[in-house]
């Protein structure tokens, strides 16, 4: 979508790289407070009441509140969400990463500010990453327990039959939250499969003006230094070959290639 380059161009200087790092590290510290105290995990959820009393550290804490209980499953999932999440912001980049966690979480806080909700909100959003790469590679293989090989595009399935169970005892209510913690996947992936399109990588505008400014700099200067930040696995080829070419990760291998080579090559 044009307006998201548009605000790539205007804001991808304020994206926070290796976000979802900073996510867990957070998650690990209130983990950690709570095996301390199991009852500080209520101070973090958010509750528009309490943030409108002046507990306004909720507005951020809500993040960070564990997805587990247990330490073995809490070290589990942080790897689980760190595979994710690095490869959610390799493949559509720092700030579409940014901007797809943090308008799910705006629009999540608004569903429970309007419904005075007091939900570990931040929790359907982290789901939402996986449905994301599970979308972006079909076939990549999950081993539930760590033994059974299940692929994502059938954990899909699995997903939104827990999610509507989850609508059918919660009402109306937890079907907008749970719509409102999707809003990123709706902008990335819904609405382009709706108008018959698949998510596509593509050269970015800022990443472009970085490119021409920097070319332009080196070159006052006597040198021209070029920076890539494509590559085509197979021919090489780079934005700077064509600023029109555009790029994608095979769902397979996971490597990035050209519109010629992903389906014409090797794994």
């Amino acid at each position: 979508m044009k307006f998201l380059y548009k605000l790539e161009k205007k804001f991808g200087k304020f994206a926070i790289p290796n976000l979802i790092v900073y996510l867990l590290f957070g998650q690990g510290i209130a983990f950690i407070l709570s095996m301390w105290n199991p009852y500080v995990v209520y101070d973090f959820v958010f509750n528009w009441q309490a943030i409108l009393q002046g507990e306004v550290w909720r507005l951020i804490t809500f993040i960070f509140i564990p997805q587990a209980t247990s330490p073995i499953w809490f070290f589990l999932v942080l790897i689980i969400y760190y595979s994710i999440g690095t490869n959610l912001e390799k493949t559509l980049g720092t700030f579409h990463f940014n901007f797809y966690y943090f308008i799910s979480l705006f629009m999540s806080m608004i569903i429970c500010a309007i419904f005075n909700i007091s939900w570990p909100i931040a929790s359907y959003v982290n789901q939402t990453l996986f449905l994301a790469l599970a979308t972006l590679m079909p076939d990549t293989t999950f081993y539930l327990y760590f033994f059974i090989p299940v692929k994502a595009k059938y954990l899909i399935v699995f997903y939104f039959v827990l999610l509507g169970m989850e609508v059918l005892s919660g009402g109306i209510t937890i079907l907008l939250l749970i719509l409102a913690s999707s809003t990123g996947y709706i902008i990335y992936f819904a609405i382009p499969a709706l108008k018959g399109q698949r998510m596509r990588i593509k050269a970015r505008p800022a990443q472009k003006n970085y490119n021409q400014q920097h070319q332009q700099k080196q070159q006052r200067s006597g040198e021209v230094i070029k920076v890539a930040f494509h590559k085509c696995n197979v021919c090489g080829k780079t934005e700077l070959d064509d600023p029109e070419m555009e790029f994608r990760y095979c769902s397979k291998c996971g490597k990035e290639f050209c519109e010629e080579h992903l389906k014409n090559h090797e794994h």
